[in-house]
């Protein structure tokens, strides 16, 4: 499941360094914000295409994850990457305290046994579109409609996330 080939560790996995980022990124929104409305209006874009397949990701979650013998959350190396604090910055939210892990022994920060303490809208984009086995196979039963409008919608949102992330550069390059 892991979104990232590095094999040392997380990206901005220490405390110092994922503050740091932070702050960078929200001085650089600042600094160019006259030239960030059309990055602002990606990420704005992502946002509702995200939350418009929550309700089903829930409906997967509800019926997979509470009687899972191996967790996915506590097996793979996520963390959030350029491109998740890019959308989670242009959109206001809150930033995690900090990164989901900070070395590859660890297991997610945020991880509990009722399931991800961070809300869906935060997770970075890998624990959105990663569907473990038995979820691909629910998703099989739901109707043919439903199953290709999941699909249209990851691919659009990962286009997107591509073309918010293409924009800010460009503006602060």
């Amino acid at each position: 499941m892991g979104n990232h080939f590095c094999k040392t560790k997380p990206l901005w996995g220490d405390t110092a360094t994922w503050k740091t980022v932070n702050r960078n990124f929200g001085d650089l929104i600042r600094l160019h914000r006259p030239k960030m409305d059309r990055a602002v209006a990606l990420a704005r874009d992502v946002q509702i295409r995200l939350e418009s397949i929550f309700s089903l990701l829930d409906d997967l979650c509800v019926v997979t994850c509470p009687w899972c013998p191996d967790h996915c959350c506590l097996t793979a190396k996520v963390w959030m990457d350029f491109k998740d604090l890019l959308f989670l910055h242009l959109n206001g939210h809150q930033i995690p305290p900090a990164q989901l892990l900070s070395n590859l022994k660890e297991t997610c920060g945020y991880w509990s046994p009722n399931g991800c303490m961070l809300p869906r809208i935060v997770r970075p984009w890998v624990c959105t579109w990663y569907l473990c086995p038995t979820q691909k196979a629910n998703l099989r039963q739901k109707p043919k409609s439903a199953q290709d409008n999941f699909n249209r919608v990851l691919q659009a949102i990962k286009a997107g996330r591509k073309e918010m992330e293409s924009e800010f550069i460009r503006i602060v390059s």
